[in-house]
């Protein structure tokens, strides 16, 4: 018997495209509450490049329209290349009228786990895709999480970026997947051992993590190198 091919669960691509089918191209289209909250992800999501860095060459998976390269390019960070890949249709649809003729720029219709894009980016990053559940069940989101945080993390030379929403809340819906902290530095400590951060500063009940392959020092400019490893010891004479 052959192996089961992984995919996206069905159910979040019909949730999507109905919020876009209903609501059009805004915030609310792609299931966040209001445009003010999503660019305020969107400039949480561009701290994946440290001081201000370019993306270079970013992949944005779960991309629908294309709302985060618009966002790149209106606060004059667009990135050198820009691959957008989702499973909806009418999402890459939209998102190609919308960028048609815009030079280093992509979008492809395809399932990261079924079949991820060839080469490797930079940085590959997704926002929103891990927040509502859709009735899909915590164990098969926490399986879709961890198999697709993984085909990121390969696709990806410098670094990932995603957000989550925090378990750490006044109230629960239950459409949402709330994801412990812990459960997630698991995770990443696994793919980038320590060099991982979880941001929650940013006033939304949810968390952006963020992994890098580069060294402290590559990334916070005035961090110190490693020392060498200290010397053999003398022998006696």
């Amino acid at each position: 018997m052959s192996a089961t091919v992984p995919q996206s669960p069905r159910a979040l691509q019909a949730y999507y495209e109905a919020l876009l089918a209903t609501h059009g191209d805004c915030a609310q289209g792609a299931g966040w509450p209001n445009e003010a909250d999503r660019q305020r992800r969107f400039a949480v999501m561009r701290g994946l490049a440290w001081g201000g860095a370019p993306l270079g060459n970013l992949c944005d998976l779960a991309c629908g329209t294309g709302a985060f390269l618009r966002h790149l390019q209106a606060a004059g960070a667009a990135p050198d290349r820009y691959l957008g890949i989702d499973i909806s249709p009418p999402a890459i649809a939209r998102a190609r009228e919308l960028h048609a003729g815009q030079a280093n720029v992509a979008f492809l219709e395809t399932d990261i786990l079924a079949a991820p894009p060839e080469g490797r980016f930079d940085h590959v990053v997704a926002n929103g895709l891990f927040t509502v559940r859709a009735g899909v069940s915590e164990e098969a989101m926490w399986a879709f999480l961890t198999a697709t945080v993984s085909a990121m993390w390969a696709l990806a030379g410098r670094g990932i970026a995603f957000n989550v929403m925090s378990d750490v809340v006044d109230w629960r819906r239950d459409d949402l997947f709330h994801v412990p902290a812990d459960r997630l530095l698991a995770l990443l400590h696994g793919l980038a051992g320590r060099r991982v951060v979880l941001r929650a500063d940013y006033d939304l009940w949810e968390m952006t993590a963020y992994a890098w392959r580069d060294p402290p020092a590559t990334r916070l400019g005035g961090l110190p190198a490693d020392p060498p490893p200290d010397p053999p010891p003398d022998r006696p004479g």
